[in-house]
């Protein structure tokens, strides 16, 4: 690509982010469907028609929020390596998650998205597609690659994954998601749900 081409490419690019930030922002304020794609445009000092260009509908706008609040959790390195001690590994796994659930723009949007399901049952499942199942999908993979080289014993992968998620959340990210204190340390939490996990599918 050369220079003169890749500075309108930047700048598409900032004003796409600088729409996505402006979207986050009137949606965990406003709720979803108080927020149009007017506002968000005025927010992001841009035309109708530039936002219109970036994202066809709401829907994708939304997702594109959701993929970004994601993308840490997504992308994080050296997570899940094949081979890794499964102990050292699922720790890891459980410390991102944990480092993802505590960010208050996510509960924020959990909440919105509980909230506006009944309205727009759309965008529970652009969530589920853009954010929560792409983080149990990469657990599940992980345990497959495990299970098929003979270190971990699971037979059902996607059912594994969701259940070691579901005993650290249950206990550490639902309380505050309500606005309840945990019962339970995080260590403590991680801890018994790696052990668990072991003694069911450990070799």
């Amino acid at each position: 690509m050369s220079e003169t081409s890749a500075a309108p490419r930047r700048l598409t690019d900032r004003k796409r982010a600088d729409i996505v930030a402006a979207a986050e922002r009137l949606l965990l304020e406003a709720g979803y469907g108080a927020t149009s794609m007017d506002r968000i445009a005025a927010e992001a000092g841009a035309s109708k028609r530039t936002v219109y260009n970036h994202f066809p509908s709401k829907e994708d706008l939304f997702r594109a929020v959701v993929e970004g609040m994601y993308g840490a959790l997504h992308g994080t390195d050296g997570v899940l390596r094949p081979g890794q001690p499964a102990e050292e590994a699922l720790a890891a796994f459980a410390r991102a998650i944990l480092a993802h659930t505590g960010n208050p723009r996510l509960r924020a949007l959990i909440r919105l998205v509980i909230a506006e399901n009944a309205r727009f049952p759309e965008i529970t499942k652009i969530y589920f597609q853009a954010g929560k199942e792409p983080a149990v999908d990469r657990l599940s993979e992980w345990l497959a690659g495990e299970a098929a080289a003979g270190r971990l014993s699971v037979a059902n992968p996607t059912l594994a994954a969701q259940q070691f998620l579901g005993a650290i959340k249950e206990a550490l990210f639902w309380p505050v998601l309500l606005g309840l204190a945990p019962l339970h340390t995080p260590d403590e939490v991680v801890s018994e749900a790696i052990a668990g996990f072991l003694a069911r599918h450990g070799r």
